[in-house]
């Protein structure tokens, strides 16, 4: 019985109800980490979790940090614990290099970042090696940040959750302002809601940051298998993807299969566990079904890309029996809905996409990327 293994990107941790939701499909689902586990971690860690040990979710680490890994925790420390200091210090040292401009940004940012990291940027006459090194170094510290934001700002939004209509009606009546205008800048509980509306908007340009951070990352070493069923829920960063295949190949992705699945499933990690496995053995025959189909596809290396119909004839029965399995176990009444959007990328394999000529030859020809998208 073949099996269904994920690669998520870009982000390296994921909140529980989103992984619950994309778990129903695959037998696994990876993700990348900047930095590895200690060699000492146990199951009673604080990072055990129920999920990694029972093999349904992994983590890697494409290249370790080994010694210079509690060097850069500490970094990362500092950063947390100190960021008005750091925050300052970068201003200044942006006023100090203006001056450099005309020579150009690149040096600016370089000479602002080495400070920062401590000669972790390589300078321009630096040998090919420690130029990569010094890459990985900011890539992960990129990553590494990055999932301190979204740890901040999902803490912030369950926060703000309870903020309801009821109680914007309430501050109204206690403020005797009927008639508030949201509009207004002057009123805090206006600016609070909007903050609440903007957390889950991407920030801009970080996306792409991020994206080419997790590359960055993902090109600095192995991974235990190549994966060919690439997984995200940013619609930016799928296009970026997307984009970059269409421009190293001269063709378009092709839509391949459309999938529901819930919105959100906030449930204990126990819970969730045993809601997964028994929806899998449910479906145990269409998600075998779509295993199968899906591998073909990948690993075939004539196929008639002009016609996606012909590349998936089934889809629409395939994404009935799905469908409906999906609504006797999780109602959309009560969990939502949202779609998993398969896109077809023909004549190269995700890893040679990214890699580029690095690339190692293997026996996939193509390969999916599924959008968990509104």
């Amino acid at each position: 019985m073949q099996s269904l293994n994920s690669l998520y990107f870009p982000e390296t941790v994921l909140p529980r109800h989103l992984r619950n939701c994309l778990l129903l499909l695959p037998d696994t689902l990876n993700l990348l980490q900047p930095v590895e586990s200690a060699a000492d971690d146990t199951d009673e860690s604080p990072n055990s979790d129920l999920f990694m040990e029972q093999g349904i979710c992994q983590v890697h680490t494409p290249s370790l940090l080994g010694k210079d890994r509690d060097r850069f925790l500490g970094l990362l420390n500092d950063i947390r614990t100190r960021k008005d200091s750091f925050a300052e210090q970068l201003g200044s040292l942006t006023l100090a290099h203006l001056s450099e401009e005309q020579s150009g940004g690149e040096h600016t940012s370089q000479a602002i970042m080495s400070s920062l990291l401590n000669g972790q940027v390589p300078s321009d006459d630096a040998s090919e090696e420690e130029a990569r090194e010094g890459a990985v170094w900011q890539a992960r510290l990129v990553l590494a940040l990055a999932e301190t934001l979204d740890r901040e700002e999902a803490e912030l939004a369950m926060e703000l959750s309870d903020i309801s209509d009821d109680e914007f009606t309430l501050f109204q009546e206690l403020k005797g302002e009927a008639d508030l205008d949201m509009a207004d800048e002057d009123n805090p509980f206006a600016e609070l809601m909007r903050i609440k509306a903007n957390l889950s908007q991407p920030r801009p340009g970080t996306v792409k940051k991020r994206f080419q951070a997790w590359k960055t990352l993902y090109s600095s070493g192995n991974l235990p298998e190549n994966y060919w069923l690439w997984m995200t829920s940013q619609e930016e960063t799928a296009e970026l993807l997307i984009n970059d295949y269409e421009a190293k190949s001269g063709r378009n992705s092709v839509p391949l299969l459309l999938l529901d699945l819930p919105e959100q499933m906030y449930m204990r990690e126990q819970d969730a566990l045993e809601s997964i496995k028994d929806f899998q053995d449910k479906a145990a025959k269409v998600r075998q079904e779509i295993t199968e189909k899906l591998t073909a596809i990948v690993t075939k290396e004539h196929l008639n890309i002009v016609d996606p119909v012909a590349l998936l004839p089934d889809a629409g029965l395939l994404a009935r029996d799905w469908n409906d399995l999906i609504e006797y176990c999780f109602p959309e009444k009560r969990f939502g809905r949202r779609k998993l959007d398969f896109q077809f990328l023909a004549n190269i394999s995700l890893d040679q996409l990214v890699r580029g000529e690095d690339g190692k030859a293997d026996a996939l020809c193509h390969g999916i990327v599924a959008l968990y998208r509104e």
